[in-house]
């Protein structure tokens, strides 16, 4: 007996109109980390450095500009909880994107904190040429710093290959510049203002590759009888 081939059931491999949906939701969770990056540019070393005469992008802190004092303080008030929002939601989309991947999953948790201790940062500024205010703000950004770094580590684990290894770098770039900075303060010069924008670039670029690299995974698909 004889088959005839062209009557042999296919498969087919279909999206549901539900995980559409779930996925258009997850691709714009995770674009958020990448307008989170871009945001963060802008409003540091573009809107808020320009309002300040004579502040020098290449001798001072990006911290400065958030301090309590100086003119564009108006503006990174908002943008606290603006970036806030946008990288929270960025976890909760690496967070939906890790599925059965433990580490990214972990990692994805630890994103989400370190976009909501953001809120502890605001509440704890530095104010410029008040002593008092320093310590408080030492441990809210130590957190936040161990935060990133945790997040990092289970972000590279839940990857392979070039993704882990650029996440390992990224994250070794960040922590090394960080302490070059940190040693040069108070500064102004040009170590800690460079140092600490190429630590604090790193991340974000780190996060706006993450978030790509997460958005161009397929839709989870079902396996229908066609």
């Amino acid at each position: 007996m004889s088959i005839d081939k062209h009557r042999v059931p296919q498969l087919r491999r279909t999206a549901r109109p539900g995980s559409q949906r779930g996925d258009a939701l997850r691709r714009g969770l995770l674009a958020a980390g990448a307008l989170s990056s871009l945001s963060y540019v802008v409003a540091t070393d573009g809107l808020a450095a320009a309002r300040w005469e004579g502040y020098r992008r290449t001798e001072q802190m990006v911290s400065e500009l958030f301090a309590v004092g100086p003119p564009g303080r108006d503006v990174l008030v908002p943008f606290t909880w603006l970036y806030t929002l946008l990288f929270t939601a960025f976890g909760v989309g690496v967070w939906i994107s890790a599925r059965s991947n433990r580490a990214l999953r972990i990692g994805g948790g630890l994103l989400i904190g370190y976009g909501l201790w953001n809120i502890m940062g605001g509440l704890y500024p530095l104010t410029l040429g008040d002593e008092a205010s320093v310590p408080m703000h030492i441990v809210a950004t130590n957190v936040q710093l161990a935060l990133m770094v945790a997040a990092m580590c289970f972000v590279a684990v839940g990857f392979h290959g070039r993704m882990r290894v650029y996440s390992f770098v990224s994250l070794a770039v960040s922590a090394v510049m960080g302490m070059v900075a940190f040693m040069a303060a108070p500064g102004p010069n040009l170590v800690l203002g460079i140092g600490e924008r190429i630590s604090i670039w790193a991340f974000l670029l780190w996060v706006a590759v993450l978030a790509v690299v997460l958005w161009k995974r397929p839709a989870v698909v079902s396996t229908e009888r066609a």
